[in-house]
């Protein structure tokens, strides 16, 4: 299946089609502690650029962007882990602890490659999630990297 990803690029300090899931550690997110290293995807481009929008705020980037497609093994995500949601999973102010702690679990476990969930941005769409120390991390492959221009109309 193909995935999604909007990530910066700087050469020479951090790549677009890093898979390590180092920059989600730095910060924590919604769906992992700060500490733990995932890579957030998404099923769709345009999925892929509402969820980096709404982290912008509001602001054009600075940064030069990559929209990344990757490739993750069908047989993975079939078997992806879809965990039952705490009831403040989308509460928009702030990454729930629940959230957090829900993703910790799955990459402590270290059985799905794959935890697929619904988007905040737009719950009709999904989100995978990849483990990056998963061992089928390795099948796991970068289709395309290109860099993405950002339409200023999106920015007010």
């Amino acid at each position: 299946m193909k995935v999604y990803r909007l990530a910066k690029e700087k050469p020479g300090h951090y790549a677009a089609d890093d898979l390590s899931g180092n920059g989600a550690a730095l910060s924590g997110g919604r769906w992992n502690p700060r500490g733990s290293r995932v890579l957030y995807t998404c099923c769709s481009a345009s999925t892929a650029l509402l969820e980096s929008l709404v982290h912008m705020a509001g602001l054009m980037p600075r940064a030069h962007y990559c929209l990344v497609v990757l490739e993750v093994p069908d047989a993975e995500v079939r078997k992806a882990y879809v965990p039952g949601l705490p009831p403040d999973w989308a509460d928009i102010a702030r990454d729930p602890a629940s959230t957090a702690a829900l993703g910790q679990h799955w990459i402590e476990q270290g059985k799905h490659l794959v935890m697929k969930l619904p988007s905040v941005v737009s719950p009709t769409d999904f989100n995978l999630l990849l483990n990056p120390l998963h061992p089928q991390m390795a099948s796991v492959k970068v289709l395309e990297k290109k860099p993405f221009r950002f339409d200023a109309r999106l920015f007010g």
